[in-house]
């Protein structure tokens, strides 16, 4: 990353203040990408403060988080020990202290800006300290909140310079305090959101009576369903995000662990043999052994590694699928054994069974990444609702093509479980959102609503339940395509 210097009064200030918020929004793409991979918080993290560093230039920057208890500082990102003592007493006699000031100020949601620490008596002690490191003269500190107001944290910005604080500077610091929160808390608070947000819909329902009030609401309801519904997509495609990375990590490391045994047999092989080759005690039985079990061992590795380059593939192609609205061209059973695949860590501790009969050589151009939510929401479903403890289940997919006419076409995709089946009440109700049967299993009723809102508005297609209690349940999905 390039030293970006932050100007805000003119065209090129913001411009360059734009192209500094997207290395700081990559940035943050890359420290999700790090979390998801299972890295510690600390590291994720200098993805962000040394984005900061490279930016502002000339500085340290510091993660300091709120215990549970949301009464004692400690530091987060620990890159950098030559800061450490300085860091440690900043917490100390600053943070901790119930009488400072700027602990009390910072606790409020205040920015503490202090461009001159030389010229401050408050920093006098810190100064002394902060002179043989580099002589650190400026100090910024902006509070973490989270959306309801709490304090969690802060960035603290050390400069070798007076430096003072742009509006631009301290907006991006701010956006890095908010990218944070967005790490720790997104899915969370999404979910508080939109049961907020319909249950206050509820409310307001309820209390217009008049015609006028009525009709206002109605608006108000059909511009906040649409929202809704975009959120309730974008929580869904971040959860099949992180099943897909879920299952890269469970299945790369079988073809990785193969390759790696293989490789440290072939070194110790290798070293057997050249110690063997300098002291002339090599036999000819010997040399033969080492080259067929060296060959051997090299085909082990090539098949494994070709293995681990096929999977990371499947789930690149998967991944962007979740977060690409296009339609293209792909052949379907192939890329229904993908989705399966990705699911394979969820389903492998479980007897089922699934049985895909859909022709090998059919080819749709659709939304694949549309389609796969759908198929993992029923799969899921199904494994979680079906089926009794210990019951060993089968799954079926099947798909073809069907003409309305010479150019018009359908695919028709059937789902059938042999599971205990669904009374009437409940078709009649699964699609409303929070509608659940195992709401003490943490259910939260919203898989088969995101299903009916996908099928019908992004693919523009039906789907119709046929179920029984105790005689499985069958979707037939009927989507038009190209």
């Amino acid at each position: 990353m390039q030293s970006l210097k932050l100007i805000s009064n003119d065209d090129n200030g913001l411009h360059t203040s734009l192209a500094s918020q997207h290395l700081l929004d990559e940035a943050r793409a890359c420290a999700m990408e790090s979390m998801l991979h299972g890295h510690p918080l600390d590291l994720a993290l200098n993805a962000i403060t040394k984005c900061l560093e490279t930016i502002l230039g000339s500085c340290h920057c510091q993660v300091l988080l709120l215990d549970n208890k949301k009464s004692t500082f400690r530091s987060l990102n620990k890159s950098n020990d030559l800061y450490a003592s300085f860091i440690n007493n900043l917490i100390k006699h600053f943070l901790n202290n119930p009488k400072s000031e700027l602990g009390s100020e910072l606790s409020r949601g205040i920015d503490v800006i202090v461009p001159d620490m030389t010229a401050s008596k408050t920093w006098q002690s810190m100064f002394v300290e902060a002179t043989d490191l580099e002589e650190i003269v400026a100090n910024w500190m902006v509070p973490i909140i989270t959306d309801d107001g709490s304090i969690i944290g802060l960035f603290s910005a050390l400069f070798n310079t007076t430096r003072k604080a742009s509006s631009s500077e301290l907006s991006l610091l701010s956006r890095a305090a908010k990218s944070i929160c967005a790490l720790l808390f997104h899915s969370k608070r999404k979910t508080q959101e939109l049961q907020h947000k319909i249950t206050l819909h509820q409310k307001f329902m309820m209390q217009k009576e008049t015609a006028e009030d009525i009709n206002g609401l109605l608006k108000k309801a059909i511009e906040q369903r649409a929202e809704v519904q975009g959120q309730l997509l974008e929580l869904e495609s971040m959860a099949a995000l992180g099943t897909m990375m879920s299952s890269l990590t469970h299945e790369i490391s079988t073809p990785i662990g193969v390759s790696v045994t293989a490789a440290s047999f072939l070194d110790d092989m290798q070293k057997s043999c050249l110690e063997k080759v300098q002291h002339e005690q090599l036999k000819r039985s010997e040399l033969i052994t080492y080259l067929t079990e060296s060959a051997e061992a090299s085909r082990i590795i090539e098949r494994n590694m070709l293995r681990a380059d096929e999977l990371i593939k499947t789930f690149k192609r998967l991944s962007v699928d979740q977060h690409s609205q296009e339609v293209r061209r792909f052949k379907l059973c192939e890329y229904v054994y993908e989705v399966l695949l990705s699911l394979k860590p969820r389903l492998k501790h479980t007897p089922h069974k699934i049985c895909v009969d859909i022709p090998t050589d059919l080819t749709i151009d659709s939304n694949p990444g549309a389609l796969s939510q759908i198929l993992i929401n029923l799969i899921m479903n199904s494994a979680h609702h079906a089926f009794a403890n210990d019951a060993k289940g089968k799954i079926t997919i099947k798909a073809n093509i069907e003409y309305d006419s010479a150019t018009n076409r359908k695919l028709i995709l059937v789902y059938k479980d042999n599971g205990k089946g669904m009374d009437t009440q409940t078709i009649e109700n699964m699609y409303k959102p929070f509608f659940t049967l195992a709401r003490e299993k943490d259910g939260c009723g919203l898989g088969m609503h995101i299903c009916n809102n996908i099928i019908m508005k992004v693919l523009r297609g039906t789907i119709d339940c046929r179920s029984e209690l105790g005689k499985g349940v069958e979707f037939t999905i009927v989507l038009p395509i190209s």
